[in-house]
């Protein structure tokens, strides 16, 4: 437990004369209290020698006698002395035979009766109290026929001593107040100034109102004066000093705090000093949670450990790393990824060493992506123009040659085995024909929509992918109830059921089943009312997806294909399907009978039909295909 100390000069004085006084006065006490119990202990037992001497010699003839009043006369006249307490005497065996104070007639106690163990001889010892009893034997003919026990009086052994004690505290507490009154006079001299200088301190590091406090007034001519007189020229120059670094330092706070950009600053422990609150609100992470945390105490993942290295450099080095591109997982968001650009500088004291390092940082995470985002683009826009215009310049000679084929049927030299050639050619070029047909339809899509036959969009999709269907050994089921139709723009759910088909095959490499199903049905819309409309499900067979990537399917620019991936496929079809108000839903599952399953509903009025213009213009749009 802490103590309590005075925390003015006058009472650290008075505890401390208080502390040594008592100290000394208990060592005087201790000692005379020593000393006068072991003279008083001396002085008792040559009395107690002489009196069992006598007062034995009386008794021994009394006793010869057989006078036993006589007896107790002795004891009791024994008692007149101050100095004895209880005259006892007994015989040989410890059993009383007369005692000098009647309310004293009691047996031995244990260390009594272990006297008479020994042979009669005289005794001098203590009893349980502490105090001393004598005892001696009562010889009569040169032979002991009894016991004389004496006790003698405590109370006025401590006569002496008590009174000892009690001058001695008396002495000491005059001594006391005579050491504390001349302190008492000489103390506050010097401390009424020193007060003064703990105020004027107290609001000047505070800062406060001083209403004509200083110069503190000037009272004596020692020490203290002239301390005060330094004090008074301390003040004026720091008045002087804060009144052009308040000016700066509100301007730089001010451009700190409004910055556009985040501004951190660290010491050699790589802990926050500083920090605006722009790079607060960027890490979501409110200002005080900051301060004296280390970055990678805060953050998760590489990227703080990657901070801290260049941190740790430029505390070596001295010099500034500019332009420094950092990457890491949000705190709130596992597996999102947030990219910064930041400039390291060093903060020199005057002694040229650095002393903390600022960091500058800005977010560049939508700059990445919108600068990917346009060149994937770029890309794919590029791809379907490469597309469209192949697939123009295969469609003019694929209709000469099917014009060919047909003269050579009908030519009449023909013999049947040629006529068989001629037919599977003409099969291959319609084939090749039709693929021409699908390319430039995903290409040139009308601007106003219209009723499309589902099953037909799904045959003209399969048909598209027949290469590789055949190829990787997938069995395509076909499962149509009826021919329904979706109200909207047929070329977009031709590119939202083509990225269904292709990551379905993508999942199935080493063959499998792709079952298509189409029928007219009761759903639910995105607004969560019931309607009729049409429902279409692409199931497959393949590997499957994790929790993970189940989460961020629909999500832009998120890809499992490596190179191969946009990751815009899915993110587009979901889109296009709530355009034409449907919703998707998509069940997955991995390991034993593994597969995805994409359920699409479009109810019975996709597209507002009062809103559809009336024209069928051609517009050219890039191809997206995931």
């Amino acid at each position: 437990m802490r103590l309590n100390l005075p925390k003015t000069l006058f009472g650290q004085l008075v505890l401390g004369i208080l502390v040594v006084q008592t100290l000394v006065l208990a060592v005087f006490l201790s000692y005379i209290i020593v000393s006068s119990r072991n003279a008083g202990e001396v002085r008792t037992r040559h009395r107690l020698d002489l009196q069992l001497e006598r007062l034995a010699g009386v008794c021994a003839k009394q006793l010869a006698a057989g006078d036993m009043d006589s007896v107790h006369d002795s004891l009791e006249l024994a008692r007149l002395s101050t100095a004895i307490e209880v005259a006892r005497l007994t015989d040989l065996t410890g059993k009383t035979l007369s005692v000098g104070d009647s309310g004293r007639d009691h047996g031995l106690d244990p260390l009594e009766l272990a006297v008479l163990a020994g042979a009669p001889a005289k005794h001098i010892f203590a009893i349980q109290n502490g105090q001393l009893e004598a005892e001696a034997p009562v010889f009569y003919g040169g032979k002991p026929i009894a016991l004389l026990w004496l006790e003698p009086n405590h109370a006025a052994s401590l006569n002496t001593p008590n009174t000892l004690v009690h001058i001695a505290l008396t002495y000491g507490l005059l001594a006391l107040l005579a050491n504390i009154l001349p302190i008492f006079l000489i103390v506050r001299t010097m401390t009424r100034p020193l007060r003064r200088l703990r105020e004027a301190t107290q609001h000047v590091s505070r800062d406060e109102e001083r209403d004509g406090a200083f110069p503190l007034p000037v009272t004596t001519s020692n020490e203290a004066g002239e301390l005060t007189v330094s004090f008074n020229t301390m003040v004026q120059e720091l008045e002087e000093q804060r009144s052009g670094l308040l000016g700066t330092l509100a301007l730089l706070d001010s451009m700190l705090a409004n910055a556009p950009i985040g501004f951190g600053f660290f010491d050699a422990e790589f802990r926050y000093v500083r920090l605006n609150q722009f790079l607060a609100d960027i890490y979501d992470v409110p200002i005080q949670a900051h301060l004296g945390h280390r970055a990678t105490e805060l953050f998760p993942g590489a990227m703080a450990k990657e901070m801290e290295a260049l941190l740790a450099e430029v505390f070596v080095t001295g010099k500034a790393l500019r332009n420094v591109e950092l990457a890491g997982e949000s705190r709130d968001a596992a597996g999102v990824q947030r990219s910064w650009l930041m400039h390291f500088y060093p903060v020199r004291t005057e002694q040229d060493a650095v002393q903390w390092v600022g960091v500058v940082a800005v977010e560049i995470t939508e700059r990445l992506l919108t600068e990917e985002a346009l060149r994937k683009t770029e890309k794919l826009a590029a791809a379907g123009r490469l597309a469209a215009s192949i697939a123009h310049e295969i469609n003019n000679p694929l209709e000469a040659v099917t014009n060919l084929l047909y003269l050579l049927r009908t030519h009449e030299s023909i013999d049947a085995e040629a006529m068989e050639f001629v037919i599977t050619a003409e099969a291959e070029l319609e084939r090749v024909s039709e693929i021409t047909q699908q390319t430039l339809r995903f290409y040139r899509q009308s601007t106003s929509p219209g009723f499309t036959k589902v099953a037909e969009v799904l045959d003209s999709v399969v048909k598209l992918y027949q290469g590789r269907i055949n190829s990787a050994g997938v069995v395509v089921e076909r499962r149509f109830r009826g021919e329904p139709e979706v109200f909207g723009f047929g070329g977009e759910l031709r590119q939202v059921f083509a990225n269904f088909v292709g990551n379905a095959l993508d999942a199935m490499p080493n063959g499998g089943r792709l079952v298509l199903r189409v029928r007219a049905g009761c759903g639910r819309r995105p607004d969560g009312v019931w309607s009729e409309g049409v429902r279409i499900s692409v199931t497959d067979t393949g590997t499957g997806m994790s929790a993970e990537t189940l989460r961020k399917a629909f999500e832009a620019f998120f890809t499992t294909k490596q190179v191969t991936g946009t990751g815009l496929g899915l993110w587009l079809s979901e889109e296009i399907i709530r355009k034409h108000s449907g919703c998707v839903r998509v069940k997955s599952r991995m390991g034993r009978e593994s597969g995805t399953c994409f359920v699409v509903f479009f109810p019975e009025v996709g597209l507002e039909r009062a809103e559809a213009p009336m024209a069928f213009d051609s517009v050219e749009r890039p191809v997206l295909l995931n």
